[in-house]
């Protein structure tokens, strides 16, 4: 399941819990576009507590947009993940290694506000 967060407007928050499917992650890329098209850069918060795992399907869109964003890395300037399993953290900051331009830092439960605030604290750029 995924709910959309309260965040500042350069910023696209989520918490992510239970298994996400293909419908969860349509609503998550459309969040994420709407950010990208009133802004040059933008902070990703993805509070991770709960989340078990993705559909097959989900993982495929995943990849797809990671793919599909080829180039265009540099427009997310930060990702705050929160979780409590340190297998998840070390997946994302190794991830982090693979976007030019893009900051990845893990955050524990507990440390949300820390979190939104260091992905939001970036120059968002208007008029992407």
């Amino acid at each position: 399941m995924i709910e959309i967060l309260p965040a500042p407007p350069h910023v696209a928050a989520f918490h992510f819990s239970g298994r996400l499917d293909g419908d969860d992650y349509d609503r998550c890329i459309a969040y994420i576009e709407a950010r990208l098209a009133e802004y040059r850069r933008i902070g990703l918060y993805v509070d991770m507590s709960g989340f078990t795992g993705m559909t097959a399907e989900a993982l495929g869109k995943d990849l797809r947009y990671g793919l599909g964003k080829f180039g265009e890395y540099d427009r997310f300037a930060r990702g705050a993940v929160i979780t409590d399993k340190n297998w998840l953290g070390k997946v994302s900051e190794i991830a982090g290694k693979f976007f030019p331009g893009t900051e990845i830092r893990t955050f524990a439960p507990g440390d949300q506000q820390t979190a939104l605030q260091w992905a939001a604290d970036i120059t968002p750029q208007d008029d992407a």
